[in-house]
């Protein structure tokens, strides 16, 4: 198990006791219609008002995988692992944060399309970056002031970012630093 995925199984862990203790149950999403995932525990009757199911879920470890093989022969160059353990440990909802003043959410893979998404999403900004002209980042969140929380390539920092700008925070000088400092919150996650 690398730092990373220690440091996230240890947040996820802490997320799911203040769940539990506070709502005496797994957190859960509503989805319409429902998207299953291998993360979801229980479906919940669907209400009679409405065609949405709650899923009851909790992360689970899924086989460690290189997620972005093809994405790095595509760009020619290789992701740092932390991005690789940070995304490709858990099959899970994501999940609300504070780190210091700030409100954050962490991105996790729901499933495998999701999982798409996420590759696609990390490619137009990886290009974005590159035609910028910017420091190569990897974006693993967001703030509520519609920042992007991410990981840089050459360095492995987490940092602050606004789009289509440079770096203006470092949060924390590697990820599992970062994730070991955050704060679990019972905010939901969109």
């Amino acid at each position: 198990m690398t730092h990373t995925q220690a440091a996230l199984n240890q947040l996820l862990e802490r997320f799911l006791t203040k769940h539990k203790a506070a709502h005496d149950s797994l957190p859960y999403v509503e989805f319409n219609p429902p998207w299953p995932s291998l993360c979801t525990e229980t479906t919940e009757d669907k209400n009679e008002d409405s065609t949405s199911n709650k899923l009851f879920w909790h992360p689970v470890k899924r086989e460690q995988s290189e997620l972005f093989i093809s994405l790095e022969k595509g760009l020619e160059f290789d992701f740092p692992s932390e991005l690789n353990s940070f995304y490709g440990s858990f099959w899970s909802n994501g999940i609300c944060v504070n780190f210091e003043e700030l409100k954050l959410q962490l991105i996790q893979i729901w499933n495998e399309e999701d999982e798409e998404h996420l590759k696609h999403n990390i490619l137009g900004h990886c290009y974005a970056r590159l035609k910028g002209k910017l420091p190569l980042s990897y974006f693993i969140g967001s703030s509520d002031c519609d920042e992007v929380l991410s990981l840089s390539h050459e360095t492995g920092e987490v940092l602050l970012e606004r789009p289509g700008k440079k770096a203006h925070r470092v949060l924390a000088d590697s990820l599992p630093k970062f994730l070991a400092l955050c704060e679990p919150n019972l905010e939901d996650y969109d």
